[in-house]
């Protein structure tokens, strides 16, 4: 029953990640061909397919256990950040408006869950697969800071990354 409830989470946790991963590209935080939406059915089908296209590619290497296991794993970490991001703006920044205050003990019991399920892979036998999914966490700065923001100013980077966005586009019927 909770293997049929984690699993259930995790594609619950799937089916949004992709509504991220557009935001991420509107807001200029990832390659904008992530941020194209389908002009039939108005969804982020390129991030909702790059979703659907990692989840099989780990599952077919390692098995559904595993998946939801770097799931949560590498998805812990920014859940800890945003809660001690609350705590501390509510802190150093008490004048600042918030359309919804939350009790503080939510924040700060999130914190400690989420430190509780990043720290304790760590400690099994399996801590290596842990450090590999903290190195595949981390190969997103380079990724960002090379493709993104393209801080090497790397020629043709920019309109290879245009022409991918136009090329999906039309290969997908997106704006």
């Amino acid at each position: 029953s909770s293997g049929i409830n984690a699993e259930y989470g995790v594609q619950c946790t799937f089916l949004y990640s992709s509504r991220y991963i557009h935001s991420g590209a509107v807001e200029g935080l990832l390659p904008q061909v992530l941020g194209l939406v389908s002009t039939r059915f108005k969804t982020p089908i390129v991030s909702i397919l790059y979703v659907a296209l990692t989840t099989v590619v780990f599952v077919l290497i390692g098995n559904i256990d595993a998946l939801i296991d770097s799931a949560s794993f590498t998805m812990f970490p920014f859940i800890v950040l945003c809660c001690t991001g609350v705590i501390v703006m509510r802190y150093t920044h008490p004048e600042l408006p918030r359309p919804y205050r939350v009790p503080l003990i939510f924040p700060v019991l999130m914190t400690l869950f989420g430190l509780f399920v990043f720290i304790s892979p760590f400690t099994g036998d399996n801590w290596g697969i842990s450090l590999l999914w903290v190195g595949l966490t981390l190969l997103g700065f380079p990724i960002y800071y090379v493709l993104v923001k393209d801080v090497f100013k790397i020629p043709g980077l920019a309109w290879a990354m245009k022409k991918l966005r136009d090329v999906t586009a039309d290969a997908l019927g997106c704006e």
